[in-house]
């Protein structure tokens, strides 16, 4: 294996006992505990898979690599807020609206990567950061996140998935017509009022697991979303452009962010079937692009490797899924290069699907 970081194995050892720490804590969090399953568990029968066993160091943190593109992340909402202030231009709104939704997108990914645990190592920390500068700006609670998706990690796509259910990808494959309805539902904003009127009927109320919240925690939530969105409103206004708040974070944030975090799910899990080897019931996107700056930020694209090892940071994806692709453990007909290609695989005739893969 290649050597990825110069921890010494006392370190190593004491990370995985973190990881492992961090892991129980964050089961307890929710209903649906995720188990400290093994790897076999995730490869069901597939006793090839189940035999490769990444190096111990893929799984030790780098802390400092998290925080940078966290940072990143807002650094590059910053520019773009300030391109629309500086450069008054219907083309100019248009493009940062797109950018700025792939990074309320790339944010969704980090609260992801905090309810696993892998942005810290101190669990405390982790949750903090996820929530204060993650999942707040967004309007969103980590801990209901967490406590959904662990469920989701222990049966992906199966009837009770609440990704799936959340996301209306289990009846995939559909018409060409029905894909572009919902894309269009989305960027529109319609697939976004229609989603929140069915939390709030219940529709989920049996699939999606209650977290468990004190009143403090309710009000820490609170208090995380309220000052993200209004220190961004603040510096807007002081700046004389109150009024991107609304255009260029709300309005994005209804429309294009739902529009991408479709395609992200489609390509993640639609259309495949529910079983114990993980690999067969998820996708990867094989390579960074355009489209995986778009579409899948922080390795997210790399969603077969994600499934197998749950524990594992975002940037260290890339080298097991290269490790994988060496050994050739990786199903052929789940290797895309392109989310179009997705697309094309789950709507559409048969020969449509017949798509080249990787």
């Amino acid at each position: 294996m290649h050597k990825v970081a110069e921890d010494s194995p006392t370190a190593i050892a004491g990370a995985m006992e973190s990881a492992r720490a961090d892991m129980a804590e964050a089961a307890a969090c929710s209903r649906a505990a995720m188990p400290q399953t093994t790897q076999s568990s995730r490869a069901g029968a597939n006793a090839a898979l189940s035999g490769f066993a990444p190096h111990p160091e893929l799984f030790v943190l780098t802390p400092w690599r998290a925080l940078v593109a966290l940072a990143a992340d807002w650094a590059l909402i910053a520019v773009c807020l300030a391109l629309a202030a500086r450069w008054p231009h219907p083309l100019t709104y248009v493009a940062v609206a797109v950018v700025i939704a792939r990074t309320q997108l790339a944010l969704a990914v980090m609260m992801h990567e905090s309810a696993h645990g892998t942005l810290l190592p101190n669990r405390r920390l982790n949750d903090a950061l996820g929530q204060a500068w993650a999942a707040g700006p967004l309007f969103l609670s980590l801990a209901s996140y967490r406590a959904g998706h662990i469920k989701h990690h222990l049966a992906p796509m199966q009837a009770d998935d609440p990704v799936a259910a959340v996301f209306g990808i289990a009846d995939y494959p559909v018409s060409r017509m029905r894909l572009v309805a919902r894309l269009l539902a989305d960027g529109c904003g319609v697939s976004y009022f229609v989603g929140a009127w069915r939390v709030v009927r219940g529709d989920f109320r049996e699939i999606l697991p209650k977290a468990s919240k004190s009143r403090v925690y309710l009000a820490w939530e609170l208090v995380s979303i309220l000052a993200t969105n209004g220190l961004l409103f603040a510096v807007l206004a002081l700046c004389g452009h109150a009024w991107l708040y609304a255009g260029l974070w709300l309005l994005p944030a209804i429309t294009l962010l739902p529009l991408m975090g479709r395609i992200r799910a489609i390509l993640e899990h639609a259309g495949l079937p529910a079983g114990d080897d993980q690999s067969l019931n998820a996708r990867t996107i094989v390579a960074p692009s355009w489209q995986t700056f778009l579409f899948g930020p922080h390795g997210i694209h790399y969603h077969i490797e994600h499934h197998l090892y749950v524990r594992m940071p975002f940037y260290r994806l890339g080298k097991v899924h290269a490790q994988l692709s060496a050994a050739q453990l990786l199903p052929c007909g789940n290797l895309f290069t392109s989310y179009l290609d997705v697309l094309r695989a789950v709507s559409g005739s048969a020969k449509d699907a017949a798509v080249v893969r990787r």
